[in-house]
């Protein structure tokens, strides 16, 4: 004869997916939590990508090159600074008095928006 089940058994199975099915459905919420915080983060970074692109079409000549070692390559702004002089063959102090001063609110608020969107990370 075929062994069936009991009642306890079966009842004890149904408490189990009953939990299992809850347990996926906390899941399920918290996925989509993280989903949400990862897609204002992807928009949070798209915006800051292309601010930076806009910056680096509208600016020219040393300033250009300078915001485009600091904020896409990610240079120390004092090494910037000496590498762009040697290229440009532009004393160092002049860049600093000059160059830096246009360009500098933009990458504070470019880095603003970056340090912001790393505690979302």
């Amino acid at each position: 004869m075929k062994n069936i089940k009991g009642y306890v058994n079966m009842k004890t199975d149904l408490n189990l997916i009953l939990l299992r099915i809850q347990f996926l459905e906390e899941k399920e919420k918290q996925i989509n939590k993280e989903k949400t915080s990862l897609e204002e983060l992807k928009q949070k970074l798209t915006n800051i990508l292309n601010q930076t692109e806009e910056k680096l079409k509208e600016l020219k000549g040393i300033d250009r090159e300078l915001f485009y070692e600091i904020m896409v390559k990610g240079t120390n702004v004092t090494r910037a600074v000496d590498k762009v002089s040697i290229t440009y063959d532009v004393d160092p102090s002049t860049i600093w008095k000059y160059y830096y001063p246009k360009i500098k609110e933009d990458i504070k608020k470019l880095e603003k928006e970056i340090m912001s969107s790393e505690i979302l990370v």
